[in-house]
């Protein structure tokens, strides 16, 4: 296709986001597609009511017949006439639109002039046809001398009167194919699109071409300097920051003066002034935090590219866009726009480095699929054909019921649930409803595109009760008691039936909240089996009267969930086996859905990279051993199993990765084994390339082992035993060494005397394994097939 990107050039001229966002789409349809595309403005001056209006005409006159497309996103462009023509929009003019209400000025004109109640019979007609006349009455009335100065005033009730009525002939559905918003915020705005419509948001990326992360050393904002940004917010709060650490302001504006006289003689506040895009980034990636503080910004790709980074973002809650991905103490703060509470964030950021590092890797795990192959791939595609809704096409929707928080991922089930879903959003609208320890905060927002999480804290009485049975089992046991607990949060049942109420199809992630589900809906119900459960719990609960009553509960809601479910998703046919086996599921209705990982986040390491990296760290003659794992009772026992090990290697260190090490750090062990806890993705990612072998020792458990994965796509050589590698189709020698517990230290002493082609032939092999059968993208699309077989 030949396309047309319109817009308007601004006058005077500045480079903002819209201009990158123009650009940005340019490159990639012309150096990534099929098609090609030019990017048309137009001068847009809108210094007065005479300016606004012959912008407008001039975009309504505009042949652009000789393209296939035409791409528009801003006023006055989308007057356009053109018959497959996408409006992706930033914005309406905001002053005559959600921004109006601040003038103070009427929303209705009314007058007594002739020529004025004439035109405003014609507004109400709406109609193209009409446009030159109307075009031709405004210049003849503006000609007029001694003309009311309440008709041309801009902003004023007569200019936007006239403007709603140029916007809903260019945007009338007659004229637009396919609608898009840059974010959720633009989407929601009153007035902004016609009602009844379909609206696909699609988040823009950043035109910077690369993103690197560095030390932290300085807080970082890039902003043009103009009271809509709220810069000056900012300054006024490093009047309250107690520690002495460095702010960098980026950008220019009508402000900078302003802003430079505010800040005084604190030598803290540096103002760079225009940066060019290099600089840019290295700005961002020694920041240890990017401050934000627009009202009710449209979008804000200043957070997009401060996550990328690794940067967690404060902003305020009035900042609009900014808190589709800002997460209060996941991925930043949103507060008051208040001095004093942004003050206490930014001492907090400075304060805390561990944990900002750690929400910074969760913003860039949230935007890390907003990229301009998935922005135009989405543009360009048709608008959805699903059935419609109150006048509205609508995509099916999923609601998942989980009792743990999804985001950020970090245990096994969280990542798999993540993943998988946020690929499966592909094809569905996906909300979770969690319930999470009662003293974490509230959340509802979108956490992938197209993926959204509602978490509800459990209140202080399901807690307590929680607490008094964990006294007598001595095991964590937040998820198998939920069946009789979950009540005792009247909120979570609440979100969750609002949730169902707007979806198609219900999914139990886990057995337990099966009851709540059923006492709320009869819809179809999907269940996630991500283990065996009574074959899981049985092995862990201790033997005594309180655990037996548990295991009872969870045998039965195990078989009611399973016998309710039309479709069970199993995490290999060893499980779908074992249902079979306990409560004679019938298998027709299982899909195996293996866990995975995605193979774009995890750096695979070549034997001459992790060579370079140990001899950098003066380790090139240490050999190391490694184990990943949570706080989960067959981890439990494979860290036991490792002590021995230890003992009796001691020439091998051995390093404990994940919160399976909190159990053991207070306790004597061998002087070869270090325990991380659990750490973020960078320090685990530089343990995987200094590792020599991954260990996994497990010896109970159902599912698979998601660490296996992991080690395998890292390009780690891997030591199992049979249990840990149950239902991933791994076969010894060609994959890993399998060997039981008590072998592994003659395993350990063969991977150190086999050549490097031995290793070589066995990495790539897994490697490829993972790649062709593990990865979540393909693990997504054969569900997919299943499904549509299924049916």
């Amino acid at each position: 296709m030949q396309i047309a990107i319109v817009a308007p050039s601004p006058v005077p001229f500045c480079i903002g986001g819209a201009e990158k966002l123009w650009w940005g789409l340019q490159e990639e349809i012309n150096q990534n597609t099929p098609h090609q595309a030019e990017l048309i403005k137009l001068p847009s001056p809108e210094r007065n009511f005479a300016d606004l209006i012959g912008s407008y005409w001039q975009f309504s006159r505009l042949d652009l017949s000789h393209f296939d497309l035409v791409i528009s996103g801003k006023y006055p462009s989308w007057m356009v006439d053109h018959p497959n023509h996408i409006c992706y929009m930033l914005h309406r003019l905001r002053g005559l639109y959600d921004t109006y209400h601040f003038t103070g000025f009427p929303e209705q004109f009314n007058s007594k002039q002739t020529e004025i109640q004439r035109l405003q019979k014609q507004f109400k007609r709406s109609k193209r046809s009409d446009l030159v006349e109307v075009f031709a009455q405004l210049e003849k009335l503006r000609s007029q001398q001694n003309l009311p100065t309440e008709v041309t005033q801009f902003p004023g009730a007569f200019s936007r009167e006239i403007i709603h009525y140029f916007d809903g002939i260019g945007l009338d559905p007659k004229a637009i194919r396919k609608y898009a918003a840059i974010s959720h915020n633009v989407a929601n705005r009153q007035d902004y699109f016609p009602k009844g419509s379909s609206i696909d948001v699609i988040y823009p990326p950043s035109s910077l071409r690369r993103f690197e992360q560095g030390e932290s050393e300085y807080f970082f904002t890039i902003s043009r300097l103009d009271s809509a940004k709220r810069v000056r917010l900012l300054v006024e709060a490093m009047r309250f920051v107690q520690s002495n650490v460095q702010l960098k302001i980026a950008g220019i504006g009508p402000d900078k003066s302003l802003l430079k006289e505010l800040a005084g003689d604190d030598d803290r506040i540096e103002f760079l002034g225009f940066v060019n895009d290099e600089d840019v980034i290295q700005l961002y990636a020694n920041a240890i935090a990017v401050p934000y503080l627009p009202y009710d910004e449209d979008y804000g790709l200043v957070v997009i590219e401060a996550m990328m980074s690794g940067k967690p973002v404060l902003t305020t809650i009035d900042a609009g866009g900014p808190n589709e991905f800002v997460i209060n103490g996941e991925t930043g703060y949103s507060v008051s726009p208040e001095p004093a509470a942004l003050a206490e964030r930014l001492d907090y950021f400075y304060q805390h480095r561990a944990e900002t590092k750690q929400m910074g890797l969760a913003g860039r795990k949230l935007v890390e699929t907003i990229t301009w192959e998935s922005t135009v791939a989405r543009l360009l595609s048709e608008p959805p054909t699903k059935p419609m809704v109150n006048g509205t096409q609508k995509r099916q929707k999923i609601t998942i019921a989980v009792t743990f928080s999804v985001f950020p991922p970090r245990g096994g089930g969280q990542s798999r649930v993540f993943h998988l879903y946020k690929h499966l959003a592909n094809y569905f609208d996906i909300e979770f409803v969690s319930i999470t320890g009662f003293d974490q905060v509230p959340f509802e927002g979108e956490i992938a595109e197209n993926v959204r999480e509602i978490r509800i804290p459990k209140s202080t009485k399901h807690q307590q009760q929680e607490q008094e049975i964990e006294k007598e089992v001595r095991v964590p046991i937040t998820d198998v008691v939920m069946p009789d607990l979950v009540w005792l949060t009247p909120e979570y049942i609440e979100a969750l039936k609002t949730s169902i109420e707007s979806s198609d199809i219900v999914i139990a992630c886990h057995p337990y909240l099966y009851p709540a589900i059923r006492s709320i809906t009869n819809k179809p119900l999907w269940y996630e089996a991500q283990d065996v459960e009574i074959d899981l719990k049985s092995k862990i609960l201790p033997d005594n009267s309180t655990s037996r009553k548990i295991l009872d509960s969870i045998r039965k809601v195990e078989i009611e969930c399973c016998d309710a479910s039309r479709l069970i998703m199993t995490c290999s046919r060893n499980d779908a086996d074992l249902l079979n086996k306990i409560y004679g599921i019938d298998l027709k209705k299982t899909i195996e859905v293996p866990n995975g990982v995605d193979t774009e986040a995890i750096r695979f390491i070549s034997q001459e990279k992790r060579r370079s990296t140990k001899s950098k760290l003066g380790l090139e003659n240490s050999f190391t051993a490694f184990f990943l794992g949570s706080w989960h009772e067959p981890n439990l026992k494979a860290v036991e199993s490792i002590l021995k090990m230890a003992d009796a290697l001691p020439d091998v260190n051995f390093l404990i990765v994940g919160s399976v090490g909190w159990a053991f750090q207070d306790k004597k062990h061998p002087t070869n084994i270090g325990f991380m806890g659990e750490v973020d993705e960078e320090t685990k990612s530089i343990v995987l390339e200094i590792a020599d072998v991954a260990l996994n020792p497990v010896t109970f458990g159902s599912g698979t082992n998601l660490k296996m994965l992991e080690y395998f796509a890292a390009g780690i050589p891997v030591i199992s035993t049979p249990a840990g590698i149950r239902g991933l189709g791994v076969e010894h020698g060609k994959h890993c060494i399998v060997a039981e517990v008590e072998q592994f230290g003659d395993a350990i002493g063969k991977l150190r005397s086999e050549t490097s082609e031995a290793k070589l032939a066995r990495i790539e092999a897994a490697k490829d394994l993972v790649q062709q059968t593990y990865d979540w993208r393909v693990i997504a699309e054969r569900f997919m097939s299943a499904v549509t077989a299924f049916e």
